[in-house]
């Protein structure tokens, strides 16, 4: 009842936008998943300013299973396609990109030592980090 499209959001005033978040919040509803796709990464803003980060599932197509997975680097702040993630698989190894630039507030540590599961959890939960966008 209360999602909108991305024409719809782009085209809404700020109390609108606000008006919107506030129905959602008290709706019980959450922000649909509706990523942005873009170089084995998917993409979407979580809350105002700050956007998470996955992997596709494509990725692990790509792969095969993945045997390692690491930070590119423990630095927090990104700019649009620095590396990621380091990942390596039974078929090729990938070096994930940044979408966004920004500063990151959170890491999925607990990703990296399930690397081995990855294909049995929903593409939602296979995040890599929240980023407070630039």
């Amino acid at each position: 009842m209360y999602e909108t499209n991305e024409e719809e959001w782009l085209g809404m005033s700020f109390w609108n936008k606000l008006i919107n978040r506030i129905k959602q919040l008290f709706s019980g509803k959450t922000a649909k998943f509706d990523p942005k796709e873009k170089d084995g990464v998917w993409y979407q803003e979580t809350k105002p300013g700050v956007v998470r980060i996955g992997m596709t599932d494509q990725v692990y197509e790509d792969l095969g299973d993945i045997t390692f997975m690491d930070f590119s680097s423990p630095d927090n702040q990104l700019d649009i396609d620095d590396d990621l993630l380091e990942m390596e698989g039974a078929k090729a190894v990938e070096t994930l990109k940044s979408p966004v630039k920004g500063t990151i507030i959170a890491r999925n540590n607990d990703l990296l030592k399930q690397s081995d599961q990855l294909a049995k959890h929903t593409t939602q939960e296979n995040w890599l980090v929240d980023v407070k966008t630039a």
